[in-house]
């Protein structure tokens, strides 16, 4: 599950939206409410993994391993560096500084853009193919664990 805290509305979680006719739990992507309360809604929802489906799906842009968004600026087409992320150190980087506390989900992401940006950063998912219970319990459990960087990103 996600604590509560660390989501706003318009984050994108892996939400148990009921029950097909084999009893089997029902997944689906799902962006927060503003209208939702936040404690209850975090009990039927897991975070959703970083990958590089999702980064270039959502604005960001694929070099010498590297995934990176810039922000718009005057004079310049490709815009002022703003965050990417090092394929070889596997770390998160504002500009050229390395970011303290390291993004791992996609509502992590989202919270750090916002943020620094003061505006949202587009997610682009796509439609999520139902798989059974276990799957999704297993995927968090293994989070628990430390983590020294992004490993789903290559």
């Amino acid at each position: 599950m996600i604590d509560p805290r660390e989501i706003r509305a318009g984050n994108w979680v892996l939400k148990i939206t009921g029950t097909d006719r084999n009893t089997q739990s029902f997944f689906e992507y799902r962006a927060i409410a503003p209208d939702e309360y936040y404690y209850t809604f975090a009990h039927v929802c897991f975070p959703i993994k970083i990958t590089t489906s999702i980064l270039g799906q959502s604005g960001f842009k694929h070099e010498f391993g590297d995934w990176y968004i810039n922000r718009p600026a005057e004079g310049t087409d490709d815009g002022l560096p703003f965050l990417r992320y090092h394929h070889a150190d596997r770390c998160w980087y504002l500009e050229k500084n390395k970011l303290w506390s390291q993004p791992q989900y996609v509502h992590q992401l989202q919270n750090l853009f916002y943020a620094l940006s003061n505006e949202e950063l587009d997610i682009q998912l796509g439609h999520f193919k139902n798989i059974v219970l276990a799957e999704p319990i297993d995927f968090f459990i293994k989070t628990l664990k430390k983590i020294t960087g992004v490993k789903e990103l290559t």
